[in-house]
Parts: C-alpha cells; sequence; structure tokens
C-alpha cells in the first residue's frame, strides 16, 4: 500500500525514511543512452516539436531525468522524464504552467516564466523552453558578497504580479491543487518512525522538531490558500540569464511541480531562507567575518522594499514571512541529515535559527529588517547570538 499524502509528509519533515511508491532506484546509472543528441531529438520529434535538430546535451542534477538541449537554431529546451517514484503522469508542472497560460500575467511578467512547448505522449517527457546555461541564485549567493538590486527588484516584481492573480474562479477547478504548509500539526513519531530516523545526529533534530509543534499548529491554523505560489524557490530554481526574451524581468522561475494555492508569505519567507542560508554558508571560507549579517540584511531589506511597493505587508504577514523563513532553513537541515547522513555545522545552524525564526518572528523581523532595538534586548542578544555561531564560537 503506498504511504499517503500525510506520510509522505511526516516522513520528509520529521526525518525517518518510509518505502517509497516504487521500487526503481535512484539516482540512475544505466540511462546514459538517454542524454545523447540522438535520443533527444527523437523525442523531439516524436511529440512534434517543431526544431528537432539538437546540438548539445547537458544532463542537469536533480532527482528526476532532467536535459538541458541546445537546438540548432540556438534555442533551448529542457527535457524532463517522470520521477517514477512518485509520479504517475508526469502532468504536474504541465497543469500548472498551462494554468499560468490562461491568466492575465503582464507580458515581462510571464515572459520570466517558463511556458511548456510540447509533451510525449508516450515517454511521458515534458519539454519546456529554457535560457541558455545562467546562473542561479545559489550561485551568486556563493560567488558575490552581495546580490545585485536590480535582480532582487525584478524577483519580488515576478512574484508580486503571481501572488496578486485573482484566484477565487480557478482555484475550484484545480482543487487538487491546495497546498498547506510543510510541516506536520503532530510530531509525535512512533517506535517504527524513531528506529528508521535517519542520519546520526537524528535525536537533536526531533527534539528541535518536537519542540516547535505548538507554532506548527499555529502555522496550520492561520494557512490560507490565498494567491498562486510558487512554493519551491530553492536556490537553483532562481535564475538570472544574461540574455532573456525581449522585455523580459532579468530573473527566471523555474520548476513549477510544487506550485499551487497557498499563502504569499511562504514564497516571501522561503526566499529569505534562502538568503540566510546563503549568506551563512560563505561564512565557512573565511572564518570570524562577521560582516555577514549586514550583507544579509541589505539583501533582505531590498527584497523586502521591492515586494511592499507592490504589495504592501502588515506587521502579522511580515512575521509570517518570516516563520516561513524558518521553515526554509529546517528544511535545509532536513535535506543534510537524510541526504548526507548528519547535520554537520551548517545543519546545525540552520536548526538552531530556524527554531528561533519559528519561535520568535517579531524579535527576527527587527534584526533583519526593522530598526535596532534597544542594546542588551532580545534583538540584540539574537544578533550576538547569530555572530557567535557564524563564527564559529
Amino acid at each position: 500500500m503506498n504511504p499517503s499524502p500525510e506520510d509522505l509528509l511526516r516522513a520528509r519533515t520529521l526525518g525517518f525514511l518510509i518505502p517509497r511508491p516504487g521500487a526503481r532506484p535512484s539516482p540512475r546509472a544505466d540511462d546514459d543512452h538517454l542524454f545523447t543528441a540522438e535520443s533527444v531529438g527523437r523525442i523531439l520529434r516524436s511529440a512534434g516539436h517543431p526544431v528537432h535538430d539538437v546540438t548539445s546535451v547537458v544532463r542537469c542534477i536533480s532527482r528526476r531525468r532532467v536535459a538541458l538541449a541546445r537546438l540548432a537554431d540556438d534555442s533551448h529546451v529542457l527535457l524532463k522524464w517522470p520521477d517514477e517514484d512518485i509520479d504517475v503522469q508526469n502532468d504536474y508542472e504541465p497543469t500548472m504552467l498551462g494554468l499560468l497560460d490562461e491568466l492575465r500575467l503582464p507580458p515581462r511578467v510571464r515572459a520570466s516564466i517558463p511556458r511548456i512547448l510540447t509533451v510525449d505522449p508516450w515517454a511521458r517527457v515534458v519539454v519546456v523552453d529554457a535560457v541558455a546555461p545562467c546562473p542561479s541564485l545559489h550561485d551568486m549567493l556563493k560567488e558575490e558578497n552581495r546580490l545585485p538590486e536590480p535582480c532582487l527588484t525584478a524577483l519580488a516584481r515576478v512574484l508580486v504580479a503571481l501572488h496578486g492573480i485573482p484566484v477565487e474562479g480557478i482555484r475550484d477547478r484545480y482543487e487538487d491543487r491546495r497546498l498547506g504548509p510543510p510541516v506536520p500539526r503532530d510530531t509525535v513519531v512512533s517506535t517504527w518512525e524513531y528506529v528508521h530516523g535517519c542520519g546520526l545526529e537524528f535525536d537533536d533534530y526531533l527534539r528541535a522538531m518536537q519542540e516547535l509543534e505548538p507554532s506548527f499548529r499555529d502555522l496550520h491554523d492561520q494557512w490560507a490558500p490565498s494567491s498562486l505560489i510558487h512554493f519551491d524557490l530553492g536556490g537553483d530554481n532562481v535564475l538570472f540569464p544574461a540574455e532573456r526574451p525581449e522585455g523580459a524581468l532579468p530573473v527566471r522561475l523555474i520548476d513549477w511541480e510544487l506550485a499551487g494555492f497557498g499563502d504569499p508569505m511562504y514564497d516571501v519567507g522561503f526566499l529569505v531562507g534562502q538568503l540566510f542560508v546563503g549568506h551563512m554558508r560563505r561564512v565557512r571560507f573565511s572564518i570570524g567575518d562577521s560582516g555577514w549579517l549586514p550583507r544579509l540584511q541589505a539583501d533582505v531589506r531590498a527584497f523586502l522594499r521591492a515586494y511592499s511597493a507592490g504589495a504592501p505587508m502588515s506587521a502579522e504577514q511580515l512575521n509570517r514571512a518570516v516563520q516561513y523563513a524558518g521553515i526554509a532553513l529546517l528544511v535545509h537541515a532536513t535535506v543534510r541529515l537524510q541526504q548526507l547522513g548528519g547535520l554537520g555545522r551548517i545543519g546545525y545552524l540552520c536548526l538552531h535559527f530556524g527554531k528561533r525564526f519559528v519561535q520568535f518572528p517579531n524579535v527576527v523581523s527587527t534584526l533583519l529588517i526593522g530598526a535596532a532595538g534597544k542594546v542588551g534586548g532580545p534583538d540584540e542578544r539574537l544578533r550576538e547570538d547569530l555572530l557567535a555561531n557564524s563564527a564559529g564560537n
């Protein structure tokens, strides 16, 4: 019997393994033949794509099979095979991008979102228009002290337009795309779940998650599917192409499989969490560098200033966004525990500060966004905590 979505959510967020629906292992070592120009050309011809002469193919790092192909006319397409472990029809992204095609997004914004070009009905391969290889948010946070403000502004404008789409009419037609916060209401684990916990620091991780259960319940109670949201603004899903369609904003949001209807502050907060992780990770290469916090503050403020210019946020919304930023940190810790077998220094920092973001959003919002509070107050202690932990003390 396959696990339910609730079972999968608990498994992901509480850090234990459950049998996956499907027996095919991942990653796969016997599929290199799919990533040749000849093979991709055959798929494009089968799917009816008008240009099927392929000049190069690059396999992308992903749980599922994904390839970026350059065509004879110098355009690029992205091919996505179904994930046999979870997909049945591989129709999540076509559904969401098709929904966006129905809506009246501003042209500059719509050009920053991929379009479905075609789908191979036999291989169930989805073909999406793509941009040439370009830096992602993850790349830029790794290489740059500060993100260029035009990039943050463009990202904010795309999200404002996406979140501002009226959804009352379309939400009922796509009832299965109503999302919930990606945290469980209940954090009590069974004996079976406990013994299948991931990683050496599973006890530390589980204890932290269980301490947050009251906050998780509050987030569930406050959640409302009021907007269309991306729901997965990880560092590799935000691109900054140098070459883009005429008039498009200098940002590209990709991978819409998880998109649906939810709280727009989740996208805002998740992006803030990505900025936090990106700046924090740089400290590993410069031990004792406390200058990362002002750089983080400047990036967060630039992004939120641009977002608020189009969609003003209340204090309550801002606090909720900070809590979702904490969720982004907890997600990062979860991934490290499940994929690497341990939290490591960055994982522990994400767990530590993720808890604080969720529990004390008003303090964190003051630190990251607002004016400094009284010296010696809770925001000053949190600031000292950030600097001490980032310096490896």
